[in-house]
């Protein structure tokens, strides 16, 4: 016999779930960050050491990593929060 579990139960799995989801999500962005940017820091130093120009994509992909943080990982429970509102709202015929 499968053994039930209740709604705040699954609440908490699922949102366990995708909060390790979008860490993962942000972990593997983070290492890209780190990796092209190391190589183009040495491109730049190696081809062309006296225009520095490295710090541009690290400072705008850095921007855009910072908000995958926030939004991804640092405000995931109040976004699942208010998707949980908004499902029973609509569940309960409330449209």
């Amino acid at each position: 016999m499968v053994e039930e579990i209740s709604l705040e139960e699954y609440k908490k799995a699922y949102g366990e779930i995708v909060s390790e989801e979008k860490k993962i999500g942000f972990l593997v962005h983070l290492v890209v960050y780190v990796l092209v940017n190391a190589m183009m820091i040495a491109i730049n130093f190696i081809y062309s050491p006296e225009a520095i120009w490295f710090f541009y994509p690290l400072i705008g992909w850095g921007i855009g990593i910072s908000m995958h943080y926030l939004f991804g990982v640092r405000w995931i429970q109040k976004e699942l929060k208010r998707r949980e509102a908004k499902a029973e709202y609509r569940a309960r015929g409330k449209k």
